[in-house]
Parts: structure tokens; C-alpha cells; sequence
């Protein structure tokens, strides 16, 4: 029996990349849609708070992801069906998790770190190491 000695690199850096770009592209997507700029808030502004409740609110999605994440490296997958599963996976729980808070600017929210997780999910390499190659 192979062991696997599982490579976390992907899962945080997308996780992170992900919460990092979201409120960027919500800006610009607002300014995009919004065709009145001096109601929008600036991101100077919320950053920083965005960020706090952007990691408060991922962590269940990415606890779920971190599981499936394990599985995978422990299974013998194409990279395209392992980031397509776990892409879709991040992107259905940022839609669940802003279904659940509500509000009236959720999807366009959820519309944008979805956005961005797709973006850092196909960026980044995913890369399970064997225990041997080590």
C-alpha cells in the first residue's frame, strides 16, 4: 500500500487568493452594473472587513473542502477532474453560505468570490506528493 503524504499548498492558496481578490472584483463588478459610482462604498473602506468576515463565513465551505481535498490525494485522479470538483465545491458553498445570510447585494457577492475562486483555482498548480518522491 502507497501512503500519501498529502500537499496542502493548493487548498490554502486558493482559499486565501480567493478571499483576497473577492472584494476586488465585487468593486469593480459594482461599478460595472451601478450606474450611480458615488453610491458605492469605497474599498479602502470595507477591506479589511470584508476580509475578517470573508474568513469567518469560509471556514465551514473549506473545512467540507479540506475533506474532499484529503480524499482526492489519497485516490489516483486527473487534475482537471480534481480542481473541477473542488472549484465547484468552493463555488456552491459561497452560494450556499450567501443564500443563507441574505441581503440584497448576496449575489452579486456571491457572483464575484465565485469569480475569483475560479480564477485562483485554475491559476494555481495542484500538485499530491507521494511519501516516496519526497
Amino acid at each position: 500500500m502507497r501512503t500519501k503524504n498529502t500537499n496542502w499548498n493548493y487548498l490554502i492558496k486558493h482559499w486565501v487568493f480567493t478571499l483576497l481578490l473577492g472584494p476586488f472584483i465585487s468593486q469593480i463588478l459594482m461599478y460595472i452594473t451601478i450606474l450611480h459610482p458615488n453610491k458605492i462604498v469605497g474599498l479602502l473602506e470595507v477591506y479589511p472587513i470584508a476580509i475578517i468576515f470573508s474568513i469567518v463565513f469560509s471556514i465551514p465551505t473549506y473545512i467540507i473542502y479540506a475533506f474532499i481535498y484529503y480524499y482526492f490525494s489519497n485516490k489516483i485522479l486527473t487534475v482537471l477532474f480534481t480542481k473541477t470538483i473542488l472549484i465547484s465545491l468552493a463555488v456552491i458553498g459561497i452560494f450556499a453560505t450567501l443564500k443563507i445570510i441574505g441581503g440584497t447585494i448576496s449575489l452579486d457577492i456571491a457572483i464575484s468570490y465565485s469569480i475569483a475562486s475560479i480564477i485562483t483555482g485554475l491559476f494555481f498548480k495542484l500538485n499530491f506528493k507521494d511519501e516516496n518522491d519526497l
